[in-house]
């Protein structure tokens, strides 16, 4: 880099200072900065340089200390400055003295006894360091720790740089071996600082040091082996990769163990990662503040300086100061409390053990006032820590913990590594949860239940997520991908458990209908391939979270069974785990790369056998990556061939991609005359189960599994052969029913005769299949009718007639699903074809309706006393559900949801019903009972009242409905009194559902409520407008684009946005906003007389 001089005297002293003082404000602009250039202060002279370029500065230093201490530079800030530390300021600027107190913290400097200022070395060698106070010393002869800016003698800057390492990953000279961090936290003031010694070693002879620093103050660096201690002569920051490079005049020789010593200071962020700070209220509407972690992918370098990617693992033994009344959680047990007294200050130094090898992602640490209930399992401390009001209901999670601990163990095989293990309740995390090590977070309502007021759906919820994060102390913590693209090895083995936990929950499927959004998306071509490259874990848009999570287990799920099956192991057992091949060969997997890291391959190479050549039994390689590695998803072809003797079926393979896409999935998607074949094939290991009624029933005879060839051969097919017919059994029927128990991860496609077969079969025994096998075989054949891929789709439609007849939850859960996109997609927008879809199925629910009713009658042992094996209480809630969101033209919903409205209304209903159920109620009411004041005046009040057994979603659902004009208008001169009363307008959901109601009108009457908007504009909207309330913007842009079409109110309404919206910009008027009675144009939606569903619905219905 040149430097250009640029004279300006007389300002940059008092610039600096006020920078100085406000350093932290500075670090926050900087990150989120968008301008084109930065300044550079130097010696009394501004240069202007690009943004990204990187700051360097060169200090021709010998290998001892400097004195020097008169010039300072903010490598972080996007500003190098020079400041006189020792001048006189105003009171709020201090001088930077090592024999005084931080000013900020009023504690006093460390104990030299215990740490050596000058070398910046420790002086004792142990496991764990202490260093006194916790509060880092200000030895201003390299970084100021107050502005983050390092140090050097005026005129020793050289206007040249070197070549700046230009890579986005850490070069692969240094490996760091252990790290040392002593923070103290000040939740008051939102900071933190801490001192750091990380021990490396290098690899690579290197005259440099490169690691990863954002938003951090840095101060002190030096470099130490047993014989010197070095300064960095030039130290470079680039701010795309966060990178901070020392350089250094000596060689750091290879082989050499050296210790990196660094002082650092921050802010603690409210974006819910890094380190970062919460607000909650307590039970006595008082607010506390709490500190907690999140550093996955890459947010560890927001709290410490470090080496911040997962291959290089390293110990981490942290102390944790904090003000008294407050309490620290780290990664591992706390080994010694130190009472600190500092002037009228009260503190703890928590003291934690040193951890196990482990990546910087899960390192995790906390600050708060919560409380916790514990218990044991073998020698482990188990514990769930959560806020004080909340403690009762945290009990069950502490239960499921200590399960889940034991289940863990017995199946992998691998002991839990650490001493303790902590569940935390975060209040608003910004995740579900996070598998930290031995201490993991969740958003505090993810881990509550209780036992009186709690719903199975909920203990659902709380048991899938614990299992999901405690499985990931083994998957992803013991051994880790080594980068970012096998994040899958992680996430796709967190949800084994959930159904083995708790069984009473009925949940072993559920997968199957849960995952049908994946199945859906990935035929529309909408998800990424599980394996998905990026060089910068920050990059977080290239991570597709649907593909690595959901799909990535999916196909976790496939190899498992087919390796199983293919090693003739019937079973999966977790109690008999030895017989399992493949939980044998993930514990030997986790075994071998404990405490390590690992890549796709080296799993592969674990699952895979191989003959007596060496050669690969199973082909495992060749099916993870055509699977992982690929988009989209197959659809293998069964057609059936027979002469007179012999019968054989082909199989061949496609990708599939849905001809039913909505307009909005049409605009996302390129390449849409592209849309009806895709181009890639896979390795699938296929099964198939070969049915027969030679015994005069429809049985099973015999299951099989084998390997379809990638090939690039369309044409070629695969060829199976049928057991021979007896000639004297010339009514014997075979039918093969493809991919067993739907493990695989493609969809099958059946020929006309073998659907003719099947369903033959199903309305006179439906239990020839089992309910998982029934639920494939019908969704493989609806989605053959909705893809036109039907031989004859009267075949499929005469089929469905069965349901009449069909119980498993999980089938129907499944078919509402594509009934739903026949619905919403094929026929959105014809009211007649859609009157007699619905009325098909109003015809073929009544039965599962009424069965399973609006309010759940049991609570226990329905699938004993029904016998249907997935009858349970999950699923039932699940498919209620389902059934409600049929919505009012289903016959069943309507009659019944008109029935409880006028009961509710009436006051003499007696039910508890869920939420949905209640949303479904009021609209069903309001939208087709006779409504009038009254019912207005009814819901208005339930609104009002703090003792309603309604929830206000469900109510302001009801006023959707509401059509007449002058019911309306009563509605906003409600929501007008309470904007001038201030009635309720601290309930934020209240506030959001009056906005969202607003926005449902405003395309029928805008105008009416334009006015209303601006006439409340100063007392009511505009906070709103300034805090991004996205619900308010989308209503104005709403108003806008109705006015914009009918042109009466239209200059009136786009000046009064051009007013309200001049500074901040917030408000979109280019785009338009669709209507929601859009013309969808996709291919199916367009009028065709010779449909054959609406041709055979209208001969039928």
């Amino acid at each position: 880099m040149k430097i250009k001089n640029n004279i300006l005297i007389g300002v940059i002293l008092f610039i600096s200072c006020i920078n100085k003082i406000n350093a932290n404000a500075i670090n926050e602009h900087w990150i989120n900065s968008n301008h084109s250039s930065i300044v550079l202060k130097v010696d009394n002279k501004i240069t202007d340089v690009e943004s990204d370029v990187t700051v360097v500065v060169d200090i021709d230093m010998e290998s001892d200390i400097s004195d020097s201490d008169d010039e300072v530079i903010d490598i972080e800030s996007d500003v190098l400055e020079v400041v006189d530390v020792d001048m006189d300021t105003e009171s709020d600027v201090f001088e930077l003295n090592n024999e005084e107190s931080n000013i900020e913290t009023g504690i006093p400097e460390i104990n030299t006894d215990i740490f050596d200022i000058e070398t910046g070395i420790p002086e004792i060698n142990t496991d764990i360091f202490d260093i006194e106070t916790g509060i880092p010393e200000m030895n201003t002869d390299i970084f100021d720790i107050e502005t983050g800016i390092p140090e050097f003698d005026e005129g020793d800057i050289e206007t040249e740089t070197d070549v700046v390492y230009s890579d986005t990953r850490l070069p692969e000279n240094v490996l760091p071996v252990a790290y040392r961090l002593d923070f103290y936290t000040s939740i008051e003031n939102s900071t933190f600082d801490g001192k750091e010694e990380i021990d490396i070693e290098i690899l690579k002879e290197t005259n440099s040091i490169i690691f990863h620093s954002e938003n951090l103050s840095l101060s002190n660096i030096t470099i130490s082996n047993e014989n010197e201690i070095l300064k960095p002569n030039s130290i470079q920051y680039i701010k795309e990769s966060n990178f901070v490079t020392l350089n250094f005049n000596e060689t750091l020789k290879s082989e050499t163990n050296y210790t990196l010593h660094m002082q650092y200071s921050g802010k603690l962020n409210s974006n819910g990662i890094g380190y970062f700070i919460e607000e909650y209220d307590n039970e006595d509407d008082s607010q506390s503040r709490m500190a907690a972690t999140q550093f996955e992918a890459a947010d560890a370098r927001r709290a410490f300086p470090c080496f911040d990617e997962p291959q290089l693992k390293a110990t981490f033994q942290l102390n944790m100061t904090v003000n008294d009344g407050y309490n620290a959680l780290s990664n591992m047990n706390v080994v010694e409390i130190k009472e600190i007294k500092n002037l009228n200050l009260k503190q703890k130094k928590y003291i934690f053990a040193n951890s196990v090898k482990m990546s910087t992602y899960l390192v995790a640490f906390m600050v708060s006032k919560f409380q916790s209930i514990s218990d044991k399992y073998n020698d482990i401390d188990v514990s769930v820590y959560v806020i004080p009001d909340l403690i009762e209901d945290a009990k069950y999670s502490l239960k499921v913990a200590i399960k889940l601990l034991e289940f863990y163990e017995n199946l992998l095989k691998i002991p839990y590594p650490l001493p303790k293990l902590d569940l935390v309740g975060v209040p608003n995390l910004v995740f579900g949860g996070m598998e930290n090590w031995g201490l993991i977070n969740f958003r505090s309502e993810s881990i509550l239940w209780n036992e009186e007021t709690g719903t199975d759906i909920d203990k659902y919820g709380v048991v899938t997520l614990i299992a999901h994060e405690i499985a990931h102390q083994w998957f992803g913590n013991i051994v880790t991908m080594k980068w970012w693209d096998d994040f899958w090895l992680n996430e796709g083995f967190a949800n084994i458990a959930t159904d083995v936990v708790e069984p009473e929950l009925g949940i072993t499927n559920n997968w199957y209908y849960e995952y049908y959004s994946i199945f859906s998306k990935d035929t529309l071509d909408k998800i990424n391939s599980v394996y998905n490259y990026s060089p910068n874990p920050k990059y977080l848009n290239d991570w597709d979270i649907i593909s690595i999570y959901n799909k990535g287990e999916s196909i976790i799920r496939m190899m498992e069974f087919w390796l199983n099956k293919m090693n003739d192991n019937h079973s999966i057992s977790t109690t008999s785990i030895e017989d399992n091949y493949f939980y044998k060969r993930i514990h030997e997997y986790l075994d071998l790369y404990r405490y390590n890291n690992v890549d796709s391959q080296q799993l592969y190479e674990m699952l895979e056998s191989y003959d007596e050549n060496g050669q690969p039994l199973y082909h495992v390689s060749g099916i993870m990556e055509s699977f992982i590695k690929q988009k989209g998803i197959p659809i293998v072809m069964m057609e059936r061939i027979s002469n007179d003797h012999d019968q054989i079926i082909t199989l061949s393979q496609e990708q599939l991609i849905s001809i039913n896409i909505d307009q909005y999935e049409m605009d996302n998607i390129e390449q849409k005359d592209t849309m009806i074949k895709g181009n890639s094939t896979w390795v699938i290991p296929y099964s198939y189960s070969i049915y027969s009624n030679s015994t005069g029933k429809p049985e099973l005879l015999e299951s099989h599994y084998i390997t379809l060839e990638d090939n690039d051969d369309r044409k070629s097919k695969t060829t199976i052969s049928l057991p021979t017919k007896d000639d004297e059994a010339t009514n014997t029927k075979i039918f093969i029913k493809g991919n067993e128990d739907q493990k695989g991860y493609y969809l099958v496609q059946y020929d006309d005769e073998s659907i003719q077969v099947a369903c033959e079969w199903l309305k006179s025994d439906l239990n020839f299949m089992s309910y998982i096998n029934r639920a494939g075989f019908i969704s493989d054949i609806f989605n053959q009718l909705l893809e036109n891929r039907a031989e004859n789709p009267t075949t499929i439609l005469n089929c469905l007639d069965y349901l009449k007849n069909e119980k498993s939850t999980i089938v129907w859960i499944k078919i509402l699903k594509y009934f739903k996109r026949l619905i919403y997609i094929r026929y959105e927008n014809n009211m007649e074809k859609n009157k007699l879809i619905m009325k098909y199925i109003s015809d073929l629910t009544k039965n599962i309706f009424e069965d399973i009713g609006w309010v759940e009658k049991e609570k226990e042992g329905i699938e004993k006393k029904s016998g249907i094996e997935d009858n349970t209480i999950i699923n039932r809630d699940v498919l209620r559900s389902n059934l409600m969101d049929l919505g009012d033209q289903n016959e069943n919903n309507r009659a019944k949801a008109l029935y409880y409205y006028n009961e509710i209304k009436n006051g003499t209903y007696s039910e508890n019903f869920d939420e949905y159920i209640l949303i479904n109620i009021f609209e069903t009411g309001i939208k087709y009972g006779n409504v009038d004041e009254s019912d207005i005046d009814f819901i208005l009040n339930e609104l009002d009242s703090e003792t309603s057994k309604f929830d206000k979603y469900s109510l302001m659902s009801g006023l959707k409905q509401v059509s007449d004009a002058s019911l309306r208008k009563k509605i906003l001169e409600k929501f007008n009194k309470d904007i001038e009363n201030g009635f309720n307008l601290d309930d934020y959901d209240y506030q959001y559902f009056k906005i969202e109601l607003l926005t449902n009108w405003a395309s029928e009457d805008y105008y009416l409520y334009f006015t209303f908007v601006r006439d409340h504009w100063d007392d009511y909207f505009k906070e709103k407008y300034l805090n991004d309330n996205y619900e308010l913007i989308y209503l104005i842009e709403t108003i806008y684009s109705k006015s914009k079409k009918e042109d009466e109110h239209f200059q009136e309404i786009a000046s009064w946005i051009n007013v309200i919206d001049k500074e901040e910009k917030k408000i979109n008027l280019e785009d338009e906003i669709i209507d929601e009675d859009h013309n969808n144009n996709n291919l199916e939606n367009e009028e065709n007389d010779d449909d054959p569903i609406i041709l055979w619905l209208k001969e039928h219905y």
